[in-house]
């Protein structure tokens, strides 16, 4: 059985494939740890899976999984971990510009008693403009929200227990968010500085557009992170934030028909009844949700959500 898992997702990375296995190799050669190296074709249109079936045919400590479309990072890296056996997970991109050197330094930081250790590219190899500065930006607006501040969220190469990630439900680009998801769970999380190297095969499969989905999924995080045990708050919130507005749009009103302008007769009472309404759907769905936590029925045995481990 493999001591450590690392889980590599693929996608039209054929001129990637041989230099990132030979890399690897020259790592368990020199590493005195069981491990294993899945990875997962996420539906590539060229090479990818033929010259990977090639390459591990006579390493038995390698395996394949084959996605049939195109899912994304996220489901990939799901497909991978479902396959895992080690007991510390390792994830990396597979364009060459993660180093496998990096990873005994992640696992020695593991065993010190963190659960989760994400890479930090301090020294990054990217475009400043489409790259660097979005990076830095989601990564200030995400510890925000969140309250988990890492340098680095967007970084794929990141160590964890098995025992922590393989209890999330992952989808979307929520491997992004990984560090919160644990941290939520009771995680230990800290970081450390890794190599990056430059893009100098393939071509990048990320731009802005990934911006906006990115944003989305943040407030489904804070969600699952901060309200998971009392949705009520956090849709409460919400209805109280449109109340407000129904409130100021309903003075504005008010003193339009005081100054007798006619151009707000009918825009600003629909606005106001809009926005009450709006109150009143997020306030029912914070009491829905609410009552769904509290009735469903909990698992004792799963005590993982919970932070909770056996000591003796």
């Amino acid at each position: 059985m493999p001591e450590i898992s690392i889980i590599i997702p693929l996608f039209n990375e054929e001129l990637c494939v041989a230099p990132l296995i030979q890399a690897l190799d020259e790592l368990m050669e020199s590493y005195e740890r069981e491990v294993e190296v899945i990875l997962v074709d996420d539906g590539s249109t060229d090479q990818t899976r033929g010259v990977a079936q090639d390459l591990i045919r006579e390493r038995p400590a390698y395996r394949l999984v084959v996605l049939r479309a195109n899912r994304g990072q996220t489901p990939a890296m799901a497909a991978g971990l479902n396959l895992a056996r080690g007991r510390f997970i390792v994830f990396m991109d597979g364009d060459l510009q993660n180093d496998p050197r990096d990873i005994p330094m992640l696992i020695e930081k593991l065993e010190e008693g963190y659960d989760l250790v994400s890479g930090w590219r301090r020294d990054r190899k990217d475009r400043t403009v489409t790259r660097k500065i979005p990076s830095r930006v989601a990564n200030w607006i995400i510890g925000r929200v969140t309250g988990v501040r890492v340098h680095d969220y967007g970084c794929s190469l990141k160590a964890y227990r098995a025992a922590i990630v393989k209890d999330l439900n992952l989808y979307s680009d929520m491997h992004r968010f990984l560090p919160a998801l644990c941290w939520g769970s009771g995680a230990r999380v800290t970081e450390v500085v890794v190599r990056h190297h430059p893009r100098t095969l393939g071509s990048s499969k990320y731009g802005l557009n990934r911006i906006f989905k990115v944003m989305f999924d943040l407030i489904v995080i804070k969600l699952i992170v901060s309200f998971s045990d009392r949705p009520a708050h956090y849709f409460g919130l919400l209805s109280l934030f449109f109340l407000g507005l129904a409130c100021v749009t309903a003075a504005l009103w008010g003193y339009n028909l005081v100054e007798g302008w006619a151009e707000g007769a009918i825009i600003l009472p629909a606005v106001a009844v809009l926005f009450f309404c709006s109150f009143l759907y997020f306030l029912f769905m914070g009491l829905l949700a609410d009552m769904i936590v509290r009735v469903a029925p909990r698992d004792p045995s799963d005590v993982a959500s919970l932070g909770a481990m056996e000591i003796r």
